[in-house]
């Protein structure tokens, strides 16, 4: 390589100094000719400089008058919107805001033609046009973005121009405080704006508008600080900072932002804006107004600031101007004394320096080859030469050991010995501490990189792999059985009570108890089995290999035996068991998805046998899976295929024997089956899941839209209908939403409804469910607890639960004629109901014995087969009609 590379003779240092010694002479002979060029150049520089300030200003204008154009239109479309009164907004802010604002419109249009920017009168016309104050909002920020980037070019024009003149540092600084005196102008307006928008819902998310009003406040204090500390700052523009700053109607804005900022700190839960109304406004007319007017007051002391900054700009400007004159006297002067000076050193340099460079450069020459340095150590001439002679000495004993460090280094080997070798000197102790530096941070990359590399595998509580690393696992395994030929289970472990502890104890008691049963898995299991965490109290052991079903069943036995032995939790002990599924293949003929998905069947027929059991995934259960899937898919293509009807059964008042009501109830048109099926075939299924809520909200609409067909129908109309509705439905969020917009949307009487809820649905949480019932009531739909007495619930229960219709179940009705205990549990019931206001129905009636003793007992209707079965609303209607064509 070094052969390969060509030298090239540079000019000796003689001749070098000879032309150093001879550039000034000829250069500062120049300077009296050039000093009066550059004199000219700084008065024209300066001048251009004043010019492009003034263009400047004009444009920052013509920015803050849009910015308060757009505050104020803002203002009057918002007044206009909540219908206030103009006279009270004109008594709080001082002025009539649609006034106003129609002045601002001709004074920014006034702006815009002297500026030259006729394309922005258009886009103004259009922002005044949009009637949606948001919309409106976008267009105005639109505009005042588009004029950032030629202020900023007509600024930084300026200032370049600046630079290049002689003393423009007090130039650049009067433009520098020009801007900072436009920012604060607009500053002050956006805090407002923001302060509003944080409040009320006209632009963003009230938690990003009051990150933005933060923002916003830490710009204005420290432009406002920037410009006070300004060289160039003058009384003026001091005074009126001090004005912003101290006067307590000018910082009124400030202090309503700051106190709304605290407020939001200080409240745990999100902010919400508040809408637009006449009424929100009022609210918040002793924070508003005041900033208000502040704004108004700001916007004065900052144009007054603004115009304070233009005449230092040309104060400035005049100064350079002189500065440059005097410059050019000055320059010729020191010419002449460099000229004699120059001459002088040169002569001195030529002596004391050129012949110890020359030696130094030899020895740079013997070094690049190879050779001995020892006698450079001692080279004459200045300290510097003398200092670099011995630098190059012992850099020569360096540059070995460096080589071996940096190879070491980059191979990554960080013990190797030659890494710890030092050679004496300073530049050896510097590279050795920074051999040491790169080590210990290579060291520490590597640590951090295996350290991210098992967190992103484990699980944070437990430390036992996490779901994907164990899906991971799970592949892997897999993989070497199909290689094998063995057999692998997976057991899939749902901890049973947990839910009981982290309600009874708290969750950090639950996640001591998670972590506790991750060690118990981990010690139960066998050596290289693997234990995982799925989520939640759900835990996963791949068994690889096992023998059959049998070892595979060993270990989720000796599993089960560990996690049921009690915990102590502090100073409590507490017991938690566990459900365990186990699915085996053969030869690799699963999937790890089918076997995790056959290990989360068994485990769910353990929860069902009882807890605390381990279940087997066999054919018999991948055969309900199937028909799990089949089913599944049955319903919900009935829901979307219309397969589903609904059936109605009448409920006849005790006292008249005259229809009292309707309830409804679901069939299914199945497919490829002669007869209905019935509810108790397919409702029971769908409540495992989120079916049976779009099953609800189909039969809602069909009653509803059955009502609305109704209610010109001489018997039927307004006849209450009573919906059942599951316990699922009832939990969802959106139930009541789910209830009223069928009602709104086929345009029924609210007060024509009856929901039924199961008693025992009622008590898997009583208070939401309390909750959404009462919304329902004050619009006037009734509710009916059905099942009454099979649920258990206590008096204390019903009292707080909004009831108005109580439904006894037929198991208690069907042998109160024969049994005098069941006879007075219904009574009791009955009664029960009337002091709670509400009314009784009784189901189940089948015969007129059942109609006098329920009748008899104090129910107030009755419903059964004694008076009709369920039949579709056609039918009902024709037989309605029949009976009246029949009667004389």
């Amino acid at each position: 390589m070094h052969g390969n590379r060509r030298t090239t003779r540079g000019l000796s240092i003689g001749v070098v100094l000879c032309l150093v010694a001879l550039v000034p002479v000829l250069g500062l002979s120049f300077m009296a000719w050039s000093s009066m060029s550059d004199a000219r150049e700084a008065g024209l520089a300066a001048e251009h400089t004043e010019r492009l300030a003034e263009e400047s200003i004009t444009l920052a204008e013509l920015q803050v008058a849009v910015f308060d154009e757009m505050l104020w239109s803002s203002v009057d479309s918002v007044t206009a919107a909540v219908d206030a009164p103009t006279a009270a907004i004109e008594s709080m802010v001082g002025l009539d805001p649609h006034a106003y604002a129609t002045q601002l419109a001709a004074r920014t249009d006034e702006l815009a033609i002297a500026a030259g920017r006729s394309d922005l009168v258009v886009a103004l016309e259009s922002a005044r046009a949009e009637s949606d104050l948001s919309t409106s909002i976008a267009a105005y920020d639109e505009i005042t973005q588009s004029m950032d980037a030629p202020l900023d070019a007509l600024l930084a024009e300026a200032t370049s121009a600046a630079i290049a003149t002689q003393d423009g540092e007090a130039l650049v600084h009067s433009i520098v405080a020009l801007r900072q005196s436009v920012d604060i102008r607009s500053l002050t307006a956006a805090v407002f704006y923001s302060l509003v928008a944080a409040v009320f819902d006209i632009r963003d998310q009230p938690s990003v508008e009051t990150a933005r009003l933060i923002v916003l406040r830490a710009e204005l204090d420290e432009t406002l600080i920037g410009l006070r500390t300004n060289p160039v700052a003058t009384p003026e523009i001091l005074a009126a900072i001090e004005s912003l700053r101290s006067d307590d109607l000018a910082m009124a804005s400030s202090a309503v932002a700051d106190t709304l900022v605290d407020e939001r700190f200080r409240t745990a839960t999100p902010p919400v804006g508040q809408a637009l109304t006449l009424t929100n406004m009022i609210e918040q007319t002793s924070a508003f107004v005041p900033a208000l007017r502040a704004l108004t007051v700001s916007s004065d002391i900052s144009l007054a600031l603004i115009d304070s900054s233009v005449g230092q700009v040309r104060s400035s400007a005049a100064s350079v101007q002189t500065s440059a004159d005097r410059e050019a006297d000055s320059a010729l002067r020191v010419a002449i004394a460099l000229i004699v000076s120059s001459t002088a050193a040169a002569s001195v340099a030529a002596w004391f320096v050129i012949r110890p460079l020359r030696r130094l450069r030899r020895a740079a020459e013997l070094l690049q080859a190879g050779a001995d340095l020892t006698e450079f150590d001692a080279i004459a001439g200045p300290s510097e030469v003398r200092s670099a002679g011995r630098a190059i000495s012992q850099a020569a004993g360096h540059f070995d050991l460096v080589t071996l460090q940096a190879r070491a280094l980059a191979n990554g080997a960080l013990d190797a010995s030659v890494l710890d070798d030092e050679v004496p000197g300073g530049l050896g102790a510097a590279l050795q501490h920074a051999v040491g530096t790169l080590r210990a941070a290579l060291a520490q990359q590597e640590e951090f990189r295996r350290r991210l590399a098992h967190e992103a595998a484990h699980d944070g509580l437990t430390s036992v792999a996490n779901r994907n690393a164990s899906v991971a696992q799970l592949g892997r395994s897999l993989a070497r059985i199909q290689r094998s030929g063995g057999e692998l289970a997976v057991l899939f472990i749902d901890l049973d009570q947990f839910k009981d502890i982290n309600d009874t104890h708290g969750h950090p008691a639950g996640d001591a108890v998670l972590a506790t049963v991750a060690q118990r898995l981990v010690n139960s299991v066998r050596e290289g089995d693997h234990v995982g965490r799925m989520g939640g109290d759900e835990f996963l052991v791949i068994a690889e290999p096992v023998t059959g079903i049998d070892e595979a069943v060993s270990v989720a036995e000796r599993v089960l035996a560990e996690l049921t032995k009690p915990i102590e939790l502090s100073g409590e002990t507490v017991c938690v068991g566990a459900s365990i599924g186990i699915a085996v293949t053969n030869g690799g003929d699963l999937s790890a998805d089918e076997l995790l998905r056959d290990a989360d069947l068994a485990v769910y027929q353990a929860k069902g046998a009882g807890r605390g059991a381990v279940v087997i995934c066999d054919e018999d259960l991948r055969a309900e899976l199937a028909h799990t899937v089949d089913l599944t898919n049955a319903i919900r293509n009935a829901v979307d295929s219309g397969e589903l009807t609904v059936f109605y059964q009448p409920i006849v008042d005790t006292a008249t024997e005259e229809l009292h009501a309707f309830e409804a109830l679901v069939r299914w048109r199945r497919p490829g089956h002669e007869q209905l099926v019935p509810p108790d075939e397919f409702i029971p299924f769908a409540e495992r899941s989120r079916l049976i809520i779009d099953v609800d909200c189909w039969v809602i609409d069909a009653v509803m839209r059955q009502a609305a067909a109704w209610k010109s129908h001489p018997r039927f109309g307004g006849v209450p209908i009573s919906i059942n509705v599951s316990g699922r439905h009832l939990a969802d969020d959106a139930f009541v939403d789910h209830v009223l917009a069928p009602m709104a949307r086929h345009d029924v009487d609210p007060h024509q409804f009856i929901i039924e809820i199961t008693e025992s649905a009622l008590l898997d949480d009583l208070s939401g469910a309390a909750t959404k019932l009462q919304r329902l009531r004050d619009r006037g739909v009734r509710v009916s607890i059905d099942d009454f007495g099979t649920g258990y619930t206590s008096l204390a229960h019903l009292r707080s639960l909004p009831i108005d219709v109580l439904k006894i179940d037929r198991s208690f009705t069907a042998s109160a004629g024969s049994n005098a205990h069941e006879e007075s549990i219904v009574k009791l019931i009955i009664d029960t109901g009337h002091l709670l206001g509400a009314t009784v129905t009784a189901e189940g009636i089948e015969t007129l014995d059942d109609v006098k003793m329920l009748s008899a007992l104090g129910a107030d209707s009755l419903q059964g087969y004694y008076y009709a079965r369920p039949s579709s609303s056609e039918d009902i209607t024709d037989c309605e009609a029949s009976r009246a064509t029949d009667v004389p």
